[in-house]
């Protein structure tokens, strides 16, 4: 477990299976996160943060209330290069929780895990170019555009551009 002021990272608990069953069944979320929603059930939800969890080359953390360890929300990165140094971020926040700094602290608390375990030093992340919230966030916590992928991802009947960002971590 890994603890801030206002969040914790922690891996997934039975408890937390409602809180991924009600995202992963939400389709405006699963649109922001560039997914194509589908109804999903427990078990299949179970399966897909198990896939994650066993992956050698990927990290998964509840990002969790420090007072009573309610699920908020959740930290990934795919794609881990060892050698290179790099990762693929995703994460997603709680509507109720966002703006408050609880984002900024899990990706402060990520990221310095990130660079003492793993060694990563520089992560990368996709977001629609329609999401001028994430992409302004993203901005303010030191991550820069690096490029867009025009017309890039199909979603309700229209091609999205999808912007490109990366972040050098810090040792």
């Amino acid at each position: 477990m890994l603890s801030g002021s206002q969040v914790i990272l922690r891996a997934p608990t039975e408890a937390d299976w409602v809180f991924f069953y009600n995202l992963r069944n939400d389709f405006e979320s699963q649109l922001l996160l560039m997914s194509l929603p589908r109804a999903n059930t427990m078990a299949r939800v179970q399966q897909w943060i198990h896939i994650i969890l066993d992956d050698p080359a990927s990290v998964f953390f509840v990002i969790a209330d420090t007072d009573n360890s309610e699920a908020l929300g959740f930290v990934q990165v795919r794609g881990m290069n060892f050698i290179h140094g790099t990762g693929e971020l995703g994460i997603y926040m709680d509507a109720k929780v966002r703006g408050n700094g609880s984002t900024s602290e899990a990706l402060q608390i990520l990221e310095q895990y990130l660079s003492d375990v793993f060694k990563l030093r520089k992560l990368t992340l996709e977001v629609l170019a329609i999401n001028k919230r994430a992409i302004g966030f993203y901005l303010k916590s030191g991550w820069r555009q690096v490029g867009v992928l025009t017309a890039h991802f199909y979603q309700k009947q229209n091609y999205q551009d999808v912007v490109l960002m990366e972040k050098f971590l810090e040792p």
